[in-house]
């Protein structure tokens, strides 16, 4: 059966084209049309089942009022959360949210930027990358593409992000951990560890151990690989049990690690780690229900979203585009 078109409605009711989009488009008041000639339009709609071809309409207003929001891993609650608060604001402004994950893959985030620009024709892209260096957006054909960058800067590019202070957070909670006794703070690091997230975080706990007096916290760092987590844990764990001393407390870079580790050190086998001082770079509600008292770096998520999602739609609205760096401070949870 075929589509109802704009010109079949125009035919039938009697009203050219133009009048008809008016009304369909919220503006019969605005330019004058009639109450009746208002209803009388909206109610053969409503009779003939027409839907506006979206499509078409994007041919002749040059938008999709489609958003790409490209993250690593959509099932974390930190980029979920993100996602929710791009979509509120992007719904009130007519947009609709398109959501992918990378995985922390660098080709899979190629694959995915030309998808949503090239097949999809979204209006601006909000990108979490995973990417080492900014060679891949460097490209002359991105540089008259709406983009946004949130949570990761990438070295040397000039761009617009939305960030937090990683550093400032890292170095807070971990002065925590040793003005409540802990001596020895290890550090499990989610890879990959070019991120400029992993790097900020370890360089804040780095500082903070060292205006401690410690010496080479290097060497209590565990890389944890983002797609073998559980089992990175348990032998890191292992590892530490050969420290001379032992650790005292642990510093997880990631709420995915913060699980795992808390699982594991509830089992036999690991019970020697039951009185270590646990602390994560990040604050979920696991924590707020668990015996075991958690020291947390809250992340301001919710404005990530809606800041990010601002500065895309001034972009998008013609704005200058001034590639800002927006900064958000964190909040240290002590239990």
């Amino acid at each position: 059966m075929r589509r109802l078109q704009l010109d079949d409605l125009a035919k039938q009711l009697g009203f050219s084209k133009t009048l008809i989009s008016m009304v369909l488009n919220g503006k019969g008041n605005h330019y004058g049309i009639s109450q009746s000639t208002q209803a009388t339009v909206l109610d053969a709609v409503a009779k003939l089942n027409y839907v506006p071809n979206k499509f078409a309409k994007s041919l002749r207003t040059g938008r999709s009022h489609f958003i790409g929001l490209i993250v690593s891993d959509i099932a974390n609650p930190f980029y979920s959360t993100i996602a929710k608060n791009v979509e509120g604001v992007l719904s009130r402004e007519g947009y609709n949210l398109m959501v992918c994950s990378t995985e922390e893959n660098e080709e899979k985030e190629k694959q995915l930027v030309e998808m949503m620009i090239y097949q999809q024709g979204v209006d601006g892209l909000i990108i979490a990358s995973s990417f080492k260096d900014a060679a891949f957006y460097n490209q002359a054909r991105f540089n008259t593409v709406p983009l946004v960058f949130i949570d990761r800067v990438l070295p040397l590019y000039s761009a617009n992000y939305v960030v937090i202070d990683n550093f400032g957070g890292s170095a807070d909670v971990v002065n925590k951990l040793v003005e409540t006794g802990a001596k020895k703070v290890a550090c499990l690091a989610i890879t990959p560890l070019h991120l400029s997230t992993i790097e900020d975080r370890l360089n804040g706990y780095k500082s903070a151990l060292l205006a401690h007096g410690y010496k080479k916290p290097e060497q209590l760092i565990k890389a944890i690989h983002y797609d073998n987590i559980q089992n990175d844990v348990e032998a890191a764990l292992n590892e530490l049990r050969s420290v001379k001393g032992g650790v005292d407390a642990i510093f997880v870079l990631n709420n995915n690690i913060a699980v795992a580790l808390l699982g594991t050190i509830r089992r036999k086998e690991y019970e020697d780690f039951k009185e270590v001082k646990i602390a994560c770079f990040d604050d979920i509600a696991l924590f707020n229900i668990m015996d075991k008292k958690v020291f947390s770096v809250s992340q301001p998520v919710e404005e990530i979203g809606r800041n990010s999602s601002n500065i895309l739609l001034e972009i998008i609205g013609g704005k200058e585009n001034n590639k800002t760096t927006t900064v958000l401070s964190t909040t240290t949870i002590t239990r």
